[in-house]
């Protein structure tokens, strides 16, 4: 399958107006950064990965909420209920491999946003910060899903989401640390 047949496949179930809107955000996200750099307070570099978190951000979005059909409400409050299964599961004939891989996923898909912010404000960024944005980015990717009835409200997805991107800041802050010693 080419990439056009898996990007059209992949989000057809979009509305017209959810498309709209991501052209919209895109727009607007542009001329906010073409702005700030002809104002000199962000340079190519961080416009470059201003760009990128951006794109990023809207596919995320994109896979988790919108490229879901809308179904029913449901929500999973109860906190590691997945490692609950999958380690009640270990000594069963089918342990659940797949709730497993889906936890260590649901940690890396935040990743590349926590290595992209402290590239977009061309510092490090605090780990309590870092955690506060992951937490906040998650929460509204799982309350967008809870309120269009496109998947499930998971506190677990926040929790991992969060710490995939706690790690990415911790990361490039010790990039960057490694960098301005060298």
């Amino acid at each position: 399958m080419d990439i056009y047949q898996t990007v059209i496949s992949h989000y057809l179930h979009w509305s017209k107006i959810e498309l709209i809107a991501v052209v919209i955000v895109m727009i607007i996200s542009f001329i906010i950064l073409e702005r700030f750099y002809k104002k000199d307070k962000i340079n190519k570099i961080q416009m470059f990965f201003c760009v990128l978190f951006i794109i990023y951000l809207l596919h995320v979005y994109g896979s988790t909420v919108f490229s879901r059909l809308p179904s029913k409400r449901i929500c999973k409050l109860e906190v590691f209920w997945s490692w609950k299964e999958i380690l009640n599961s270990m000594n069963t004939t089918y342990p659940k491999y797949e709730l497993f891989l889906e936890n260590i996923l649901n940690v890396i898909m935040l990743l590349p946003l926590g290595i992209f912010l402290p590239l977009v404000y061309g510092k490090k960024i605090d780990w309590k910060v870092g955690l506060l944005i992951g937490f906040c980015i998650s929460f509204s990717i799982e309350l967008m899903q809870l309120v269009l009835c496109r998947g499930m409200f998971d506190v677990d997805d926040i929790i991992h989401n969060s710490l995939g991107f706690l790690i990415g800041i911790v990361i490039i802050n010790k990039v960057l640390l490694m960098n301005k010693i060298s």
